[in-house]
């Protein structure tokens, strides 16, 4: 099959960073799971991520690569089995992708608040921050994330006629029909809950932390090994703050526009679908890198990794005794971390 268009090749670009990142988030699923882990309040936190991102990658997988990869026949024809698919995808997997988005979104301003309170109200850690208490925050967050996205399972409706079959339209989203929808849940709501309040208290909460480890700087050579790795922890789970608030800036701009000028994100116009498509990559690339980073910055998270993929390989399993496995666990610090066309395309934004 032969490449036909701009969404054809943009898929290709969706396909390979989803991939990669079903199977950086399957390992941080993994590591995050293990006994040396499983007791830590970050740690359930970033298994709880992980899950939702996977959740994300696999239900823009049909969304925004496999509905435009060049694997369908007679792509533009009517009752071609690609607009069905695509119809059908849109109606049910964009609003499921978009509560996972939610979800994992609100994970990561708890985690960022976590590590607030961890740096800078030490003494109330043991009291805040309790494993219960992220259980019960975790499915507060996906209840939330539920009721906050159920009107989107009526935005898009599937189109159906006898010369063309079925293909995805704009329900409630259409912004002349349904204008009260348009501005009270997709501008003003939106706005607020998927963009505005999170990256307030993201940034406030990561300004607070960053002038707190300023601080201790010049205290490092009397911290204990503990209150270092401790920092470790928190750098580490600042960086991937500092990369989601930059992968998901351009969505937010984009919405912002929306909201100054009527139907910017769906108009049939070559620019714009190319502005959504940066910012749908750019999430995308947030949720699939976020591996990397752990990798790069827990040398805890390495070593469990290493013992997963060498030490099972090159020595017998009777070779390592429980003592020798404690050791290799805990051999490091303890940094346990942390698209339009739907013919329009539809938007993370």
């Amino acid at each position: 099959m032969q490449l036909t268009g701009w969404p054809e090749y943009v898929s290709m670009i969706y396909l390979p960073i989803i991939l990669v990142g079903l199977v950086g988030n399957g390992l941080s699923l993994y590591v995050y799971t293990t006994p040396n882990m499983r007791k830590s309040t970050v740690a359930f936190l970033l298994y709880s991520l992980s899950i939702c991102d996977i959740f994300v990658l696999l239900f823009a997988l049909p969304l925004y690569s496999i509905s435009y990869l060049p694997i369908w026949d007679n792509v533009y024809g009517a009752w071609s089995k690609r607009r069905m698919f695509l119809a059908f995808s849109t109606k049910f997997f964009y609003p499921l992708c978009m509560t996972a988005k939610t979800a994992s979104l609100y994970i990561m301003v708890v985690i960022t608040v976590e590590r607030w309170i961890a740096v800078c109200r030490p003494l109330q850690v043991h009291i805040w921050c309790t494993f219960k208490n992220s259980v019960r925050i975790v499915i507060a967050i996906i209840a939330f994330s539920i009721i906050l996205n159920l009107p989107k399972f009526f935005e898009y409706q599937i189109g159906y006629s006898d010369s063309l079959g079925y293909w995805p339209k704009r329900g409630i989203l259409d912004a002349e029909e349904h204008w009260w929808y348009y501005i009270t849940y997709f501008i003003f709501i939106s706005v607020i809950f998927d963009y505005l309040l999170p990256f307030v208290i993201m940034f406030v909460a990561n300004m607070k932390v960053i002038n707190e480890l300023r601080k201790s700087r010049k205290e490092r050579a009397l911290l204990t090994t503990s209150l270092q790795k401790e920092q470790n922890t928190t750098v580490m789970l600042l960086v991937v703050t500092i990369l989601f608030g930059f992968c998901h800036f351009f969505s937010m701009a984009l919405k912002l526009m929306e909201s100054l000028f009527k139907d910017f994100l769906t108009r049939h116009n070559e620019y714009f679908e190319v502005m959504i498509e940066i910012s749908n990559i750019l999430i995308i690339i947030h949720i699939g890198t976020t591996f990397f980073i752990y990798y790069f910055f827990s040398a805890r998270f390495r070593n469990i990794l290493s013992y997963l993929f060498q030490k099972r390989r090159d020595l017998p399993e009777n070779s390592l005794t429980d003592v020798n496995k404690r050791k290799l666990l805990h051999k490091s610090d303890s940094t346990c971390t942390t698209f339009a066309k739907t013919s329009p395309k539809t938007s993370m934004a």
